[in-house]
C-alpha cells in the first residue's frame, strides 16, 4: 500500500495536500490504490473538494506507523521535525520512504528526497491543470491562502480596492470575516470551487507557492505575493516557470503588475517523474 502524509493545520495553507493529491490522482488513473493521511477534519473536507477520497486523520507525523504497515510505501510532505531515531525507524519499517523537502536536502538513512521546487524540473501539479492550459479563461481572483490566522490580509486589504479581483474564501478563514473583507473585492469564490478557479481564471494572484505553480500550469497570468516566509529556491523556481513575484510590502504596485502580466509558460510537470519514483 502507498500512503501520502500531508501536514495540515488551521494556521497553515494546504500546499502539501494539493501536492499529494496530484500524486494520488495520477496513481488512481492507473488503478493503483493509495491513501492520504492528514491532521484535521477541515483538511479532509478540502481534499474532497479537490476530488480526493476521504482521508485518514492522525495527530502528527509520529503516528504514521499506526496506519501504515511494515513494507508499505510512505511519502511525507510536512515541515514537522523528524528525529534521527524516528527517521531510522521509518526507513527500516517501510519498503520505501520519501521526504518532500524544499531546496532538496541530504538523505540520512535510506529515505529519498523529493524537491518540488527544483528549477530544473517542472512543478508538481495535477494533470487536470495542465490539460486546461489552452482553454478559454476569464476573471481575476485573489487566492490569498487557506488561512489568515494573523489577519495579515485584513490589515492590508485596502491595497486590493478597485482592482477587479474576486476573493477566494480559504478553508480556515475566520467565521464572520466576510463582511470586513468583501467590500474590497468584486465577488466571492468558495473553497469548493478551487479546481474550477485554477482552470478557468485568466489572472490569479496568490500568496501560496503551490497554487501559483498550479495556476501557471493552467496557463493563467500568475502573480505570487511573497510574504517572506519561503526559501529562495521557491522564488527561483516560480520565476523560471513564468510566475511574477511581488513582495508583500509592495502591494501598492499590484495594479501595475496586473496590467503588465502575461500568461506563464513553463516546462512539463514533474508529476510523471515522481509517480514513477513511487512505483520503481
Amino acid at each position: 500500500m502507498i500512503y501520502f502524509y500531508a501536514y495540515s493545520n488551521h494556521r497553515s495553507d494546504l500546499d502539501a495536500l494539493r501536492r499529494v493529491g496530484a500524486l494520488w490522482k495520477a496513481l488512481d488513473a492507473r488503478g493503483i490504490p493509495a491513501e492520504i493521511l492528514v491532521n484535521d477534519y477541515r483538511a479532509q473536507l478540502a481534499g474532497r473538494e479537490l476530488g480526493l477520497p476521504p482521508a485518514t486523520t492522525i495527530e502528527t507525523v509520529l503516528d504514521i506507523d499506526a496506519v501504515a504497515a511494515y513494507g508499505d510505501t510512505v511519502l511525507i510532505d510536512s515541515p514537522e521535525t523528524l528525529s534521527d531515531e524516528l527517521l531510522a525507524h521509518y526507513a527500516s519499517h517501510f519498503s520505501k520512504l520519501f521526504l518532500v523537502r524544499s531546496c532538496g536536502g541530504t538523505s540520512r538513512f535510506s529515505e529519498r528526497i523529493l524537491d518540488p521546487w527544483d528549477p530544473q524540473e517542472g512543478p508538481l501539479v495535477s494533470a487536470e491543470y495542465e490539460a486546461a492550459s489552452s482553454s478559454a479563461k476569464s476573471g481575476r481572483v485573489l487566492i490569498y491562502g487557506d488561512s489568515d490566522y494573523d489577519k495579515r490580509l485584513l490589515h492590508s486589504v485596502e491595497a486590493f480596492d478597485g482592482l477587479g479581483l474576486e476573493l477566494y474564501w480559504g478553508s480556515y478563514f475566520y467565521v464572520k470575516y466576510e463582511e470586513e473583507l468583501l467590500r474590497h473585492f468584486s465577488g466571492l469564490r468558495e473553497s469548493e470551487e478551487y479546481v474550477d478557479v485554477i482552470r478557468q481564471s485568466e489572472t490569479i494572484v496568490t500568496a501560496m507557492p503551490q497554487t501559483a505553480a498550479e495556476a501557471a500550469a493552467a496557463g493563467a497570468q500568475t502573480i505570487w505575493l511573497d510574504r517572506g516566509t519561503e526559501p529562495l529556491c521557491v522564488a527561483e523556481a516560480l520565476s523560471s516557470w513564468g510566475v511574477r513575484r511581488l513582495p508583500w510590502g509592495d502591494l501598492e504596485t499590484l495594479g501595475k503588475l496586473l496590467n503588465d502580466s502575461a500568461p506563464a509558460h513553463l516546462r512539463a510537470s514533474s508529476l510523471g517523474r515522481w509517480t514513477e519514483a513511487l512505483l520503481d
